[in-house]
């Protein structure tokens, strides 16, 4: 009778036991092997599709002693040996035509740098970054000195400022640099507590499109007088950026003034302005047409 009980015992705990194991089966199924995917090389990094570049090098504005013209060839060349067809764009680049950091590229589908790039290493930016995926320390721009966003590369030394490519505009730079600031002066010297305070009034009806061309000549004005006249650098430090801005890109300034446009797209209220002019330009084309017939 006892051996029977046990065989019982025995016989419940295995379909228990059973029960429970197939319960787990069915919730937790057994990893399935992943399955290779067929990407073509450099689709993984650059989307084709995308209206930004997958790359941009430096383009100063006048004489600049820098190796950009040589690296931007030299990328092409290497695009063109990889077979990939992902052209190389221009980044916007306001520089004394000294530069340390350069030539640099930039990245604006991924929003980094890299700097200090000769174009002997063009080959190596291609196979490593753009078809393997792979971030180049060495050339990574990482410094604070000279990060800020990610669209942006300013260096406080040398005075450069550059935009990773043309989406960006240097009006909304310039007053990003200004508010990133705000609040910070300590106030206790004139030139400092009211300078910044007026420069960041004239950027505010520039980008409004109330601006005038006095408003610009006052903002060089105050930046270069808060160079010297402060009590500290914190001033300077603040300004600098600004005054970088106005003198590199001063047709962009006097397009936002003048022609109450923003090229790039990002000042809400002149891109207001500008659809306005532009509803008012085809309803006065079709009332011409209407005049005709």
């Amino acid at each position: 009778m006892l051996e029977r009980l046990r065989d019982l015992r025995q016989d419940i705990e295995e379909k228990v036991l059973g029960t429970v194991r197939s319960a787990v089966k069915r919730a937790v199924p057994s990893p399935k092997e992943p399955e290779p995917t067929t990407r073509p090389i450099g689709q993984s990094f650059c989307d084709l599709q995308s209206k930004k570049a997958c790359l941009t090098v430096c383009a100063p504005r006048g004489e600049c002693e820098c190796e950009g013209p040589a690296l931007k060839e030299a990328l092409e060349k290497a695009l063109a040996e990889a077979g990939l067809s992902i052209a190389v764009g221009e980044a916007k680049t306001g520089c004394s035509g000294r530069c340390e950091l350069g030539p640099f590229i930039g990245f604006p589908q991924k929003g980094f740098f890299y700097l200090k790039v000769a174009p002997e290493a063009a080959r190596e930016v291609v196979r490593e970054t753009v078809q393997r995926g792979r971030l180049l320390f060495p050339y990574l721009s990482v410094s604070p000195d000279r990060s800020y966003r990610t669209d942006i590369l300013y260096d406080r030394f040398s005075g450069l400022l550059a935009a990773i490519d043309d989406t960006v505009c240097m009006v909304e730079v310039a007053r990003y640099f200004l508010a990133f600031e705000e609040g910070l002066s300590c106030g206790k010297c004139v030139p400092c507590r009211l300078g910044i305070k007026r420069i960041e009034e004239a950027l505010d009806r520039i980008v409004a499109g109330e601006g005038t061309m006095d408003d610009l000549e006052q903002i060089g004005i105050l930046c270069e007088t808060l160079i010297y006249a402060p009590h500290c650098q914190f001033a300077m430090a603040s300004t600098k950026p600004v005054l970088s801005a106005v003198t590199y890109f001063r047709d962009e300034f006097i397009e936002h003034i003048e022609k109450k446009e923003c090229r790039a797209g990002v000042c809400p209220a002149l891109v207001e302005i500008q659809k306005k002019k532009a509803f008012r330009e085809r309803m006065a084309e079709a009332a011409k047409k209407k005049k005709k017939k």
